[in-house]
């Protein structure tokens, strides 16, 4: 069984999809630390960032709420005038987890991808460990990273653990992070 485990972001891009779709398992991890100035409110379309304001305390994504969310999702779609943005209305609510995980959920039904996708749980251990820890909560033998864990990924403990660490490569590189994923989904 292979597994990825990322961060919910607002609105990926295609990468994170086929990353998702390589895997049998794709764990959310909301049980972490919220990253200012990150993908976790915004995205960016066109050289233009479009931001969802956030609370400014420091909390875990699953705890961290949207301020001001109806005014800026609305900003955003009148910004961008892109139809398909109006399909994730229903996704939208106060709380970013709640919020991101609907519009990665969503993409994905879009895109037809059958992985399975669940959420992290609490733990006290963290960075390498952590991802073993899921790996291992899941019965997963191979955890599918993105290619910047080669900078940071203890592989000796994943081998250790009897987990094989694949990296993942996109397979059409045109994409960039100012191209949402939603741009490239054909709704009808």
């Amino acid at each position: 069984m292979k597994i990825t485990i990322h961060q919910p972001n607002l609105m990926p891009w295609m990468p994170f999809f086929e990353k998702i779709a390589q895997a049998d398992i794709f764990v959310i991890l909301g049980q972490c630390d919220f990253e200012k100035n990150n993908f976790q409110n915004r995205f960016k379309y066109r050289d233009q960032w479009n931001t969802l304001s956030v609370e400014s305390a420091r909390k875990k994504i699953v705890d961290k709420q949207y301020t001001n969310i109806q005014h800026d999702w609305d900003k955003m779609k009148k910004r961008i005038d892109h139809r398909p943005l109006r399909i994730f209305d229903h996704c939208i609510s106060n709380s970013v987890f709640q919020t991101n995980v609907g519009i990665i959920k969503l993409c994905c039904k879009l895109l037809k991808i059958d992985t399975h996708i669940v959420v992290d749980q609490p733990t006290t251990k963290t960075s390498t460990e952590r991802l073993i820890e899921i790996c291992q909560t899941h019965s997963c033998t191979t955890y599918l990273s993105g290619p910047s864990g080669r900078n940071y990924l203890d592989l000796d403990r994943f081998a250790f653990n009897g987990i094989e660490v694949e990296f993942f490569e996109a397979k059409n590189k045109t994409h960039t992070l100012d191209q949402p994923a939603i741009i490239n989904i054909q709704t009808g």
